[in-house]
């Protein structure tokens, strides 16, 4: 369960990564947001809530922060798609120890929030995981 969180995690920053690379078609406005997390992982379920500064800054080479993402913590981002009405889609490949959690993800997103349902396979089960988040304000300084 302790690797399957810690991809869960990896996961929802790639997500709020892969909401802002889709900048050029809606814009996620940066500023403080509220998440709110669940998680399925093989029958063990959790709810967590927490806050995300995005910068401007944070936004602005989506690309070069996914890879450098990916690269730290052995995640592969494949198949991205966009489409309209604010829709995003990718599957996402996380190496730990010896196994490997895959999952897909459908997100759907506005100026001020995303939505992402993802679902997958890990070595211990089904992982699956919602995640909502909106702004609720700029960043605290």
């Amino acid at each position: 369960m302790r690797a399957t969180v810690k991809t869960s995690s990896t996961v929802v920053a790639l997500v709020v990564l892969m909401c802002a690379a889709a900048e050029a078609q809606v814009s996620i406005q940066p500023g403080l947001y509220e998440r709110v997390m669940e998680v399925d992982a093989g029958g063990s379920v959790g709810k967590n809530k927490d806050t995300i500064c995005w910068s401007p800054a944070d936004a602005k080479d989506v690309v070069k922060t996914i890879s450098t993402v990916g690269k730290e913590t052995e995640c592969k981002v494949s198949d991205v798609k966009t489409a309209a009405g604010g829709k995003l889609t990718f599957n996402v490949s996380c190496k730990e120890g010896k196994g490997t959690t895959t999952t897909s993800n459908d997100v759907t997103y506005g100026p001020d929030w995303y939505t992402n349902v993802s679902k997958g396979k890990s070595d211990g089960g089904t992982v699956s995981q919602k995640v909502s988040a909106k702004r609720i304000g700029d960043c605290k300084k």
